[in-house]
């Protein structure tokens, strides 16, 4: 049968298949997720190995940074902002339904699925990746485990790129818990993760000049964690923003901190267990070794204004 839902080619066809995507939205079950994102690089894919121990499933297909590629396939794509809300909210219960109920994707919405995948967006995001996370969610068979199909196990994913559009998220998971992991501004500047500089928000965030240096990695740490203060005031108490940097330093109050903020009863041996797996990297304190003098004093004080340690 032909797919109900399809590109159009005039505003009354496309006004008609916005109408017919309002049926679409996500279930107040599945409203209440727990996301992961930030920077890349600032130490989110150790935040998702975590999440396990308290409790928390991260199902559908991940990449070895443990990046949701169903989210990424559907969500990570400069258009995504540009998207009628009924779009949105269909992707959005398409999303849900495939991470909590292993629900094929109804025939109507195919084109949409196919859209997703159509463009390359670079190596962080490439046509190779997309056609993968396509084909998994195609292959995808209805789960007969009730452990799949339980409403009272906590569940969620990871995606560094969802703080951008964190804003959108909270209309159709108004339930959300939010994770913004954030590491030491400055350290992050000499990081080689550049992706969302490079590859997608970079002209979004910062004004002017946007190439890919250590000045505008800071720069775009900064707008970033700006950005996200400001979703403070829709999201509130959840919105929990987690210092790396902390966490690595005193992993045990950071790992009690975030059990009371997800609100989850999870064994204090199973805490400390976590909290002893947590190493330092190696890259902990870069910025003290290069040439700092490039960077915005501004942008210097907010990364100390934000808690890190700064060594210039």
């Amino acid at each position: 049968m032909e797919p109900l839902w399809k590109p159009c080619t005039t505003m009354t066809e496309r006004f008609s298949d916005l109408v017919y995507l309002k049926q679409y939205r996500v279930m107040a079950e599945d409203t209440a997720p727990i996301v992961i994102g930030g920077v890349g690089g600032s130490g989110t894919r150790l935040v998702a190995s975590l999440l396990p121990g308290f409790g928390v499933e991260l199902p559908g297909l991940m990449n070895d940074a443990l990046d949701n590629m169903w989210f990424s396939l559907l969500f990570v794509r400069r258009s995504i902002l540009l998207k009628p809300r009924a779009e949105i909210s269909a992707l959005c219960w398409m999303f849900s339904r495939l991470m909590r109920h292993n629900e094929a994707v109804p025939a109507e919405l195919l084109s949409m699925l196919s859209e997703a995948a159509e463009f390359d967006r670079g190596p962080a995001l490439n046509k190779a990746m997309l056609n993968e996370a396509l084909e998994s969610i195609l292959s995808l068979l209805p789960s007969e485990s009730e452990k799949d199909l339980s409403l009272e196990t906590p569940w969620g994913w990871k995606q560094p790129n969802s703080h951008v559009m964190l804003p959108m998220l909270n209309q159709y998971f108004p339930n959300m818990k939010y994770i913004y992991v954030a590491r030491n501004g400055l350290d992050m500047a000499f990081s080689a993760n550049q992706n969302q500089l490079r590859y997608f928000w970079g002209d979004l965030l910062l004004e002017g000049d946007f190439s890919v240096t250590p000045r505008n990695s800071l720069r775009y740490w900064v707008a970033a964690f700006k950005r996200v203060l400001g979703d403070k005031a829709l999201l509130g108490d959840r919105l929990h923003i987690l210092n790396f940097d902390a966490l690595c330093d005193q992993p045990a109050s950071e790992l009690a901190r975030l059990k009371q903020f997800l609100e989850l009863d999870v064994d204090s041996g199973v805490l400390s267990s976590l909290a002893d797996s947590i190493v330092k990297p190696a890259s902990r304190g870069r910025h003290a070794k290069q040439d700092c003098s490039q960077f915005d004093s501004a942008d210097i004080d907010f990364v100390r204004a934000a808690g890190f340690d700064v060594q210039v």
